[in-house]
């Protein structure tokens, strides 16, 4: 249980080590022992292994492509259509709006 310490938490099996290591180094329960918060700060937690080969900089300028990629089937506001009514739900009640 989180309560007594991440150290008696059992990570399941699919949880490789790296990511454990990493989890447990931020849930320290003394702020002081915890990774970033140490002389080095968030330095420390960019250089964990389980961050090898991370593209920081390209984070940083909004350059790394979405890991969700998802299939756009339909348009919500369709071209072709001048006015369309959109459903607006307010507590509980419908009123429709041109746009």
């Amino acid at each position: 249980m989180v309560l007594h310490g991440i150290e008696k938490v059992d990570f399941p099996k699919r949880i490789g080590k790296r990511p454990e290591d990493l989890i447990r180094r931020l849930c320290k329960v003394n702020p002081v022992e915890r990774l970033g918060n140490k002389k080095n700060g968030i330095t420390d937690i960019k250089k964990h292994k389980w961050f090898q080969g991370f593209n920081w900089d390209g984070l940083r300028c909004h350059k790394l492509p979405s890991p969700l990629r998802r299939e756009v089937r339909q348009s919500l506001f369709p071209k072709n259509e001048q006015e369309q009514t959109v459903p607006l739900y307010i507590y509980g009640e419908n009123i429709s709006l041109i746009r």
